[in-house]
């Protein structure tokens, strides 16, 4: 049987700020991202994802490699970590645009990653017309360039959320941070939104194993 986690959205509201980039470390477990976008998205929120999202996963010890889906061509890898991640929908927000309409039969589902028979497979789907109706009363009056800082900083937190259950297999979790089971408008586009502490712990475990599992082989 499959079924799917579910990234939903809890029905608050919330106001915006900036986060920091840390750099990858050596001791970084890779972790490569098959990625497909169709082709279509607007290329400064994609890159603003990819950078917030590579300073959420190098906290839990891990370093993200990207990999396109949307070309014939295949890059290989010999990472330890692999994810499908497909963004659906139109990934940004240009001002003045009224949000987009999310799907009716799963109104507040932000992504979903794959389970079947229930073990968590490695495959991530984000719904970017939810995201674009939460964040948009917050983000349409904003200056460009800020515009889509704050969108693809939230897309990353929803990434990051999903590849917490791809790469501990798990369905669990947290009570609170990234790993919660819903998100806020305000958990989107607050200054700082990360891994709680115990999630943080486990992660870096997983990461610090499959290190050692490497070097003695």
């Amino acid at each position: 049987m499959s079924a799917r986690l579910l990234a939903t959205f809890c029905l608050l509201s919330g106001l915006v700020a900036l986060s920091p980039v840390r750099a990858a470390s050596s001791q970084d477990q890779t972790l490569a991202v098959y990625l497909r976008t169709g082709g279509n998205q607007p290329a400064a929120p994609l890159e603003q994802m990819k950078r917030e999202l590579a300073s959420l996963m190098h906290e839990a010890g891990f370093h993200v490699e990207w990999r396109s889906l949307d070309s014939e061509q295949r890059d290989s890898t010999d990472a330890a970590y692999l994810a499908v991640l497909e963004l659906n929908g139109t990934c940004g927000l240009s001002a003045g645009n009224s949000p987009a309409s999310a799907p009716p039969s799963t109104p507040n589902s932000l992504a979903t990653t794959s389970v079947s028979d229930g073990q968590v497979l490695p495959f991530s789907k984000v719904n970017c017309a939810v995201v674009t109706k939460i964040v948009a009363p917050a983000l349409l009056h904003e200056a460009g360039a800020q515009r889509d800082f704050l969108y693809g900083r939230a897309v990353a937190r929803i990434v990051a959320h999903e590849l917490y259950h791809v790469l501990l297999k798990t369905a669990d979790h947290a009570h609170t941070g990234i790993a919660r089971s819903c998100f806020t408008a305000d958990d989107l586009l607050t200054g700082r939104f990360e891994f709680e502490g115990a999630t943080l712990a486990r992660l870096r475990t997983e990461s610090a194993v499959a290190s050692e599992e490497a070097t003695d082989r």
